[in-house]
């Protein structure tokens, strides 16, 4: 009788085993990203993606990152901070990719292992591009200082003049009638994306770029395809469903807490302030949030 065929444990375990990876995305003075194509004999060769390699032993996500753009483009990183995490499956392995954000290198980049390279602004992506770098370019692309239109006061202080510049704008059910009024002065203050919150009618919903979600009991209900959630290490897995492109930090989280720091540990998605008044991000980049709402 023929024995059944058994699998060797060590070959299950190298055919599942998740591959930690660290990824740079390194920003120059305007705001172009560097990126990479895979050279000839490694798979997708030709394909482009954001630098980086398989993390060594006890290796940081920093260590990686500084020693990888050493051995193929010739840079040193100063400096880079935690930025989003993301599990892929590609035919031939899973990788867990733990992407850094760096303003802070020396040198200028050099072919080292004979691949192409260049600095892509948002946007303006080389092609193909890997499936695990979409998200990453689709990231690059949100606006980072949001105003939050919450209550009918909040229209009124509009109008009384806000001099800042904001990228994107967030409203109410409270401020949705006054919305056509308002769209000039949003136009004015640099607004390229207007969401609105859950309070908004479901009906309504789609006339938006996008839906602030204000819990995630709500999610379900939601038939837009972008979305904005609380950030919760608890909701992480469903967070990870493509439709939410941001999450909000609450209120009461400061960057450089503990707290603050278990959210960056394993978010899917970009991580914002809530509730905050900055007028330069770069305080924040050291620290990992991508960008911050204000409340009106």
């Amino acid at each position: 009788m023929r024995k059944p065929r058994t699998l060797n444990f060590c070959c299950v375990l190298k055919m599942t085993a998740i591959v930690p990876v660290a990824c740079a995305v390194l920003i120059n003075e305007k705001g172009e990203c560097l990126l990479g194509s895979r050279p000839e004999g490694k798979p997708f060769a030709g394909w482009w993606e954001f630098p980086g390699g398989k993390m060594e032993g006890a290796e940081s996500i920093a260590q990686t990152v500084q020693r990888e753009l050493k051995e193929e483009l010739g840079l040193r990183v100063e400096n880079c901070a935690p930025w989003v995490t993301l599990v892929h499956t590609y035919p031939h392995a899973t990788v867990k990719l733990h992407f850094a954000r760096s303003w802070d290198w020396q040198g200028e980049p050099r072919a080292l292992e004979g691949q192409k390279f260049g600095f892509f602004a948002p946007g303006q992506w080389p092609d193909p591009l890997l499936k695990a770098s979409e998200p990453i370019a689709r990231w690059l692309s949100l606006p980072k200082h949001w105003l939050y239109l919450k209550t009918a006061q909040a229209v009124e202080k509009l109008k009384e003049g806000l001099h800042r510049h904001f990228d994107g704008a967030i409203v109410s059910a409270a401020v949705i009638n006054h919305l056509d009024a308002l769209k000039p002065q949003l136009k004015a203050l640099g607004v390229s994306e207007i969401w609105c919150d859950d309070t908004v009618e479901l009906e309504k919903m789609k006339q938006f770029d996008g839906v602030w979600v204000n819990d995630f009991t709500s999610v379900d209900s939601i038939e837009h395809e972008r979305l904005a959630v609380p950030a919760d290490p608890a909701s992480w897995a469903k967070a990870s469903d493509g439709r939410a492109l941001w999450a909000h930090a609450s209120a009461n989280v400061r960057v450089g807490s503990s707290a603050w720091a278990r959210l960056l540990a394993d978010n899917p998605v970009p991580v914002f302030l809530t509730n905050v008044k900055i007028d330069d991000e770069r305080l924040l980049r050291k620290h990992g949030a991508h960008g911050w709402v204000e409340v009106i």
